[in-house]
């Protein structure tokens, strides 16, 4: 994974979040990104890239060890 500097420019920002820069740029400019706009330059500091991992990652569910559908599983549990 890339490393962070304290601020980063929309290259390395795209780099460590493994998306395009105009995704990146898109984020920012909708405001779920926080980023600092010099003129024509995005900045990001790193605890604003942090907070956006933080929020955008979820727990993985856990499957069956089975491999079963849902509803296959529900039929096993209602005949057991």
């Amino acid at each position: 994974m890339t490393e962070l500097e304290d601020i980063n420019t929309i290259e390395q920002t795209a780099a460590y979040l493994k998306l395009t820069e105009t995704k990146v740029a898109e984020l920012a400019r909708t405001h779920r990104l926080a980023g600092i706009k010099e003129g024509r330059t995005w900045t990001f500091p790193r605890p604003a890239i942090e907070a956006y991992v933080e929020a955008n990652t979820t727990t993985a569910v856990q499957g069956n060890p089975w491999g079963l559908t849902d509803a296959s599983l529900r039929r096993v549990r209602r005949s057991a």
